[in-house]
């Protein structure tokens, strides 16, 4: 006799699409569509120094000398805002870890800033 295993809450999920079309949030989960696209907070917080090229830019790294250097080193998704410093190899994965860089703000301090949602 063999026995599946049921994953508990697919069924319930499964169900809740159904009734309501979509899947509930969960508590503490970020509204990424109520952050700006990484395009918009780049040109606002005026640190785009390139024309962008694609899905990808460039901007002078904030981690290293005080976002002084002559060329920009740190390329940015213009897709989901996640970046990577050439030079000095901080990376992040969104535009909220980029604005955390930036400003040196916590997380949900940056996330109200940006104009962003934290479902409670």
């Amino acid at each position: 006799m063999t026995m599946t295993r049921a994953i508990p809450d697919a069924n319930g999920m499964a169900l809740y699409k159904a009734l309501f079309g979509k899947t509930p949030r969960r508590v503490g989960e970020l509204d990424r569509s109520s952050l700006p696209s990484p395009l918009t907070y780049l040109t606002e917080h005026h640190v785009l120094t390139a024309r962008p090229r694609g899905n990808w830019t460039m901007i002078r790294c904030p981690a290293h000398n005080g976002g002084g250097e002559r060329r920009p080193s740190m390329i940015v998704s213009l897709v989901d805002g996640h970046y990577k410093c050439q030079a000095c190899g901080t990376k992040g994965g969104d535009i909220v870890a980029l604005h955390r860089l930036l400003t040196g703000m916590g997380f949900r301090e940056a996330v109200v800033d940006l104009g962003g949602r934290i479902h409670d």
